[in-house]
């Protein structure tokens, strides 16, 4: 039988479709407390959080992101070198999609968005994204769930947008993830891929 937390891994899925519930915002407090508890390099806790919890604002900023996202697909060249996958057929569909849906599909009308924040120093996206899977998985123990919300990143290229949301100069986006109680949860996780396990073993292992 797995422990809580193993079980809490294994079960945890992304999730894109809300109810309306707003999350207390005691909850949110320690959903945000399980992200500082994370490890960092030098102990840094270089994370800082932005939350956001107006659903004008939330649908606001997708909005924003679409219209950086078709700012990118227009400038392709310009933007090759900094997202080498506009090089791919599968991701310019994707993102085609993405900036000419009239729903949100960035945010899924999550009733809270939480943006992590550091600011660009050796291995702090790492503690950040430590940050990130424990806020995820602490928000799974209490019926909570979430979605990392990669297009986020998309806000740098607006400088207005970014003071709107409060980012302090010197720091990106790190980690931006939605939250909400779920409508379903999808029952299985998808089968893991055989090739991302252990590909070599150094030192003696007994079975």
């Amino acid at each position: 039988m797995e422990n809580a937390v193993m079980e809490c891994i294994k079960t945890r899925r992304s999730i894109r479709r809300y109810k309306g519930d707003e999350i207390p915002p005691d909850i949110i407090e320690r959903i945000i407390d399980a992200g500082r508890y994370a490890p960092s390099a030098e102990n840094r806790q270089p994370w800082r959080f932005i939350v956001v919890t107006d659903r004008q604002f939330i649908s606001e900023l997708s909005d924003v992101i679409k219209r950086n996202i078709d700012y990118i697909l227009r400038r392709k060249r310009k933007f090759r070198k900094k997202y080498k996958e506009l090089e791919e057929e599968d991701t310019l569909f994707f993102l085609n999609a993405v900036r000419n849906s009239s729903r949100d599909i960035i945010f899924y009308n999550a009733p809270a968005v939480i943006f992590v924040l550091t600011q660009p120093k050796a291995f702090n996206l790492e503690s950040c994204a430590a940050a990130a899977q424990n806020m995820m998985l602490a928000a799974w123990s209490m019926g909570i769930g979430s979605c990392w919300i990669g297009f986020a990143k998309f806000l740098e290229l607006d400088k207005e947008y970014m003071e709107k949301l409060g980012v302090p100069e010197g720091y990106e986006i790190a980690a931006c993830i939605s939250f909400g109680y779920p409508v379903k949860v999808p029952r299985k996780a998808l089968p893991r891929k055989p090739n991302a396990g252990i590909i070599k073993w150094i030192g003696e292992r007994e079975d």
